[in-house]
């Protein structure tokens, strides 16, 4: 800023400093300053050889005012372009005498080739072409205005297309300036007056019309729409139904189809169930209604045969879907996943298909949604087993409610739920978080909202959404990470080798080599005064303790970064309970508050303690201690699980499973082929080869067996 003062100082008191030229050059600036142009050009001409610096600078001045017949504003570059070059080739010590005796330095020179630069750009405004406007973009890179040379370019541009008003005129725009900020503007025209084009008489036809020929269009939403609105005017039963019909392919048939179901039932009862399905017998909301008819608590578990399929049992012991299937999925979203041979397809609580089978792999559904795969290449379907992305992408991503990522050849795009593509490629995209979402385009890494507007751009490798109040920015010249706000605002003044995702609200920071922790406001609540070895996603806090290490040795500490088990073990398990599960000399034991082992290292295996109880493998087997190393359950299991509860443990013994108490009593016999907590309160039962289902609260089967 000093330097820019400087400059500006210098211009405007240019006329002034003539007065103190001196040297070969005196009478040329005399000249110049009572407008002797002819007389000043001679003499700074004759002098070029003998004092290029300051004659070249003089020919500028000259050169760079329209009121005598040398002015050419390329001339004056030039010149002052020789200047600037001279300069550099003058001695140290003497510029500064040069500067007393003429006021001429470098910052002089850079002042003038700012003022031709803000001279040609005055020019260009008046020529008012966009042609002119660009020469002096080319010419004059080193401006000070130069970004707003570009914008009055862009902005000049996007008039001439706003006079013209075609589509054509904004497309022309977009493709001859695509980084430009007023692009997404001039697309986003582009898409409105192709819609507005094609949809000038809004009739139902057209909006149907335009779907049909332009499906990616950002429009089309908008365009399906209206075509819903038009056809369902006054929301009455028999338009729902005509649209459902006359358009079954629409996003809007499910909300059609909801808005049927609204009208049609008023309780559910098996008369009105039996008339709607009498009336719509295809319809997709069959397994919506009867569902809707059922208690929402019930739940659904996968069953296993003596035969080796598999189907559904309701947590109200009913068989809801008799076992037919080679593997099935958990319920997700009321849709689980089923497969005969090679192919899968998904199914409702009742065991309604929603499809054919047709896909080779899926996942659960998340929302309405589902990825499924043919030739492991990945798509998206609805809950009405309708397709929202063909299966030709790479990677699918997405949350229950957040936009869709798609990656393919290593091209990036989000999509719409629906399966409208979405803004533009990017050659790397992250999912959305609460909205917003990290892409990089040509190297550069931008942070945009789900519109597709950018929030933060600039020269950075990377950006990582860090909490909901500051980001991670990495520099794409040294690679170090800033935090700043979700603006860019520097939160920080530090910039860190190294960077950790946050976890218990606390994220791993490493500065000059070592780390700390910043809380979610970007605050540095535990200075980066630790030394390390290993990964740094091995010290994030779990809960309120962290794992330290150093030079292969591990430690303890609290959430205020208070050392609570120094750096003297092979191995550590943080806990908020004490004793800590520690390992030394390949063995474990604990460590109390005191840093004394309290109980000693002669463990294979142990975990943290839970309501003052432990479970602890040795030579192989398991048992369960209390805090004071005293054995509660004797070591003769080959497993131990906790359940949920925290009262009661899965065990296994001889290949055989049951459940026993804290204290070891057998709370169900030591005889089944496998048992696992499903849910809370529920276990999963594996005996002669069937699933079978234990209610733990209630104390009785769920489900025993065909």
């Amino acid at each position: 800023m000093k330097s820019l003062r400087k400059i500006y100082f210098v211009l405007i008191c240019m006329a002034s400093v003539l007065l103190t030229f001196a040297g070969k050059t005196d009478k040329a600036f005399e000249a110049l300053k009572i407008h002797d142009y002819f007389r000043a050009k001679d003499i700074f001409e004759k002098a070029l050889k003998s004092d290029p610096m300051l004659a070249n600078y003089g020919l500028s001045i000259i050169f760079s005012r329209n009121n005598n017949p040398f002015y050419s504003l390329d001339s004056a570059s030039a010149c002052i372009d020789r200047s600037e070059l001279s300069y550099k080739d003058i001695k140290v010590k003497d510029r500064k005498k040069i500067f007393d005796e003429n006021g001429v330095d470098l910052d002089t020179i850079l002042a003038q080739k700012q003022n031709i630069a803000s001279l040609a750009f005055s020019a260009a405004k008046k020529e008012n072409t966009v042609p002119a406007i660009e020469y002096v973009i080319q010419k004059y890179p080193f401006s000070a205005e130069h970004a707003k040379v570009i914008a009055y370019r862009d902005s000049l541009a996007y008039s001439i297309a706003e006079k013209q008003n075609t589509w054509m005129a904004y497309k022309s725009f977009v493709n001859s300036y695509p980084s430009s900020p007023l692009t997404p503007q001039a697309s986003a025209m582009y898409e409105k007056l192709l819609f507005e084009q094609s949809t000038k008489d809004k009739t139902p036809e057209q909006y149907f019309a335009f779907v049909s020929a332009y499906p990616q269009s950002p429009y089309a939403t908008e365009a399906h729409e209206k075509l819903y609105e038009l056809s369902t005017p006054e929301k009455t039963l028999e338009q729902y139904s005509a649209f459902v019909r006359l358009y079954p392919d629409s996003p809007y048939s499910t909300q059609a189809w909801q808005a049927i179901s609204r009208l049609w039932f008023t309780d559910y009862s098996q008369g009105e169930i039996a008339s709607f399905k009498a009336a719509f017998p295809r319809s997709p909301i069959l397994s919506q209604i009867d569902a809707a008819a059922k208690a929402a608590s019930i739940k659904y578990f996968p069953i296993l045969s003596k035969d080796k399929t598999y189907g559904f049992v309701a947590s109200t012991g009913v068989i809801t879907v008799k076992p037919k299937y080679d593997f099935v999925d958990d319920f997700s979203f009321g849709a689980a996943m089923v497969g005969m041979g090679d192919k899968i397809t998904y199914i409702d609580t009742q065991g309604k298909t929603l499809a054919p089978f047709t896909w080779e792999d899926g996942n659960a559904f998340c929302g309405e949604l589902a990825i499924v795969s043919i030739d492991d290449m990945l798509g998206v379907i609805n809950k009405a087993g309708g397709t929202v992305l063909p299966c030709r992408y790479d990677n699918i991503y997405f949350d229950k409610t957040s936009l869709i990522l798609t990656e393919k050849s290593g091209v990036f795009r989000y999509y719409s739920r629906i399966g409208t593509p979405l803004f533009h490629d990017y050659t790397h995209a992250k999912p959305f978080k609460n909205g917003k979402a990290v892409v990089t385009q040509d190297g550069t890494a931008q942070l945009i909202n789900s519109r597709g507007d950018i929030l933060l751009s600039g020269e950075y490798k990377d950006i990582r959404i860090g909490s909901d109040s500051l980001l991670f920015v990495q520099n794409a010249t040294d690679e170090s990470w800033s935090i700043t706000d979700h603006l860019g605002a520097a939160i920080s003044t530090r910039k860190y080798e190294q960077v950790g995702d946050f976890s218990a609200g606390m994220a791993v920071v490493v500065y000059k080599g070592k780390y700390g922790y910043i809380n979610e406001k970007g605050k540095e609540i535990i200075p980066a005064n630790m030394s390390f070895t290993g990964e740094i996603k091995n010290l994030a806090f779990q809960g309120q303790r962290a794992k330290t290490s150093y030079r292969d040795k591990y430690g303890m500490i609290d959430e205020n970064g208070k050392r609570l088990v120094p750096n003297l073990f092979d191995d550590i398990k943080p806990s908020e309970s004490w004793p800590v599960p520690i390992q030394k000399n390949g063995l474990w034991g604990y460590v109390g508050k005191s840093v004394s082992i309290s109980i000693p290292c002669t463990y294979d295996a142990v975990e943290p303690f839970t309501a003052g109880r432990a479970i602890v493998v040795k030579k192989g087997m398991w048992g369960i201690i209390n805090a004071k190393g005293t054995i509660l359950v004797p070591f003769e299991y080959s497993n131990i699980e906790p359940l949920s509860g925290g009262d009661m443990f899965i065990v296994a013994k001889n290949g055989k499973t049951g459940i026993i108490n804290a204290e070891g009593k057998v709370i169900l016999p030591i005889e089944y082929d496998r048992l696992r907590e499903y849910s809370p309160n529920v276990l999963q039962v594996v005996l002669d080869g069937e699933f079978l289902y234990f209610d733990i609260s209630a104390g009785k089967y769920i489900y025993k067996g065909l």
